[in-house]
């Protein structure tokens, strides 16, 4: 792997960087947390699409601009600098995978111009009252009735549901307890008998508790095939961690650059608070792990690029993405003292987000027994 971008994703990461300087301000992000029942900006959604970056994995055959996830995690780390809300991750990389992977040639004809121009939001309906995140814990049911499906249950922390047209839900449709028996509904976001309650997080963007009580959904919101819905999501929900990875680790990178400059500048004794040994531990120590996320992350989404077996990789870059963004946004923090934990204080947008970033898409536990399963039970991979 040449490590060193392209031209294209170097002029990718350059536009994406300049219209986050313009467009995602602090004010900004501050705004959508106290004033948007969103979550996130319409009009900055219009922008997206105008720009492309809303077909940026979709073929070009259905109007996307077929680029890699190599090409992705370049973008939105760039978003994640700025911790720009918006449900990109799971309209365009998600959903938009998934379609293209498993949906039928009508539905691929449909939705994914729809994604592209920005017509149709996202959002995915996974987690439920487990703090477990594999497949044998949903237990939302979906029942054949006739040509239709009946669902009830409930899904946690679905994040931008009230701003979406349409849910990504997995369903219970076979065996409970088994990651066989599930299978992927794409539900109207409208539909009768879908409830919304707003659940309050430590980052304040916007998560919702949907409830689905008797939702009649077609037969032909069925994406993928009965009873196969894991097998349908995994890979493409590995492309949507490792752009989820690209995402904390510019905030990581972001935060660290803060408090690096407040090193220089804070003076304590007599001296830069950056010339203290303590102070130059924890910037080094961070620097490291933040370059040792990245290239995990960017070399795990060349492997899914190149069709290799990648859930190793995929399980080590969220594992060690995870507690990095935690580490780095607490012990940044600390750098600037008691201010660093004041509501006032812009950082404080950066450290309230790396818990939840830290447990979002299945905690460290979850891929870290992903990982001891690669190494137990496959024959080890050969890096290339």
């Amino acid at each position: 792997m040449d490590i060193k971008l392209t031209d294209d994703q170097a002029q990718l990461q350059e536009i994406a960087s300049k219209f986050m300087d313009k467009h995602c301000s602090f004010d900004f992000v501050r705004k959508m947390e106290k004033e948007s029942d969103l979550g996130f900006c319409r009009d900055m959604w219009r922008q997206f699409a105008e720009m492309g970056w809303l077909g940026i994995m979709v073929p070009e055959k259905h109007d996307g601009m077929g680029m890699s996830l190599l090409d992705t995690v370049v973008l939105i780390r760039e978003l994640g600098r700025h911790i720009c809300p918006s449900p990109f991750l799971f309209t365009s990389v998600l959903a938009a995978d998934v379609i293209a992977q498993v949906g039928s040639p009508e539905q691929q004809a449909e939705l994914l111009p729809q994604i592209v121009a920005g017509e149709k939001i996202y959002a995915f309906a996974y987690q439920e009252y487990s703090r477990f995140f594999r497949p044998e814990h949903i237990k939302l049911e979906a029942k054949k009735s006739g040509d239709k499906y009946v669902l009830n249950g409930s899904k946690l922390f679905v994040e931008f549901a009230d701003g979406a047209d349409t849910l990504l839900v997995a369903a219970r449709t076979g065996e409970a307890n088994s990651q066989d028996g599930l299978t992927l509904l794409l539900v109207d976001r409208n539909s009768a008998g879908i409830s919304t309650k707003h659940m309050p997080t430590m980052s304040r963007d916007r998560h919702y508790q949907v409830d689905f009580s008797n939702v009649e959904v077609p037969g032909s919101a069925l994406l993928g095939e009965l009873d196969k819905g894991w097998e349908a999501l995994e890979p493409s929900l590995h492309k949507a961690v490792i752009a989820f990875c690209a995402y904390t680790n510019g905030a990581g990178f972001e935060m660290h650059g803060y408090a690096t400059q407040y090193a220089r500048e804070r003076v304590q004794f007599g001296r830069p608070i950056g010339q203290m040994q303590t102070i130059q531990g924890y910037l080094a120590q961070m620097i490291m792990e933040l370059y040792g996320a990245d290239m995990l992350t960017m070399f795990s989404a060349f492997q899914i690029d190149k069709g290799r077996h990648a859930r190793g990789y995929v399980a080590k870059a969220k594992a060690f993405s995870a507690d990095t963004v935690g580490h780095v946004m607490d012990v940044s923090s600390q750098i600037f003292g008691g201010m660093g934990y004041m509501e006032e204080q812009d950082t404080t947008l950066y450290l309230r987000r790396g818990k939840q970033y830290q447990l979002a898409l299945g905690g460290t536990e979850y891929w870290e027994d992903v990982i001891a399963e690669e190494i137990i039970d496959r024959e080890p991979v050969v890096l290339t």
